[in-house]
């Protein structure tokens, strides 16, 4: 454990764990709060993600904003979601991307209607 205003190691964060309850917490994925009252006992650093998450937010950019691993980010995430205080849209699925090439063909056919 750090000294007295030293920093904080990751595994107190997460009380000792390195997964997240859920297995569906991908980089991608938005996290938004839910305008539920926050739970007692949530630490620093789940409250500074419900500030954050005022509006939608990904999971790796939440990481960089508070200069965390993804990894202590996911559990902390996870556990605010299991309490109901924010909610996470997972990413879109590849198979429901449309090809960079039927993009292009529509943005030329565009072009050609001016």
């Amino acid at each position: 454990m750090s000294a007295p205003g030293g920093p904080v190691r990751p595994y107190v964060i997460t009380g000792g764990r390195s997964r997240p309850s859920r297995n569906t917490l991908a980089l991608e994925s938005l996290v938004a709060v839910t305008g539920a009252e926050p739970a007692p006992g949530l630490n620093r650093e789940q409250l500074r993600i419900m500030t954050l998450c005022r509006e939608l937010l990904s999971v790796a950019e939440i990481a960089a904003h508070l200069r965390l691993p993804l990894g202590v980010v996911r559990v902390l995430i996870g556990d605010l979601w299991d309490a109901g205080a924010v909610h996470v849209r997972p990413p879109v699925p590849q198979a429901d991307v449309l090809p960079t090439a039927l993009l292009e063909e529509v943005l030329v056919g565009l072009r050609q209607l001016r």
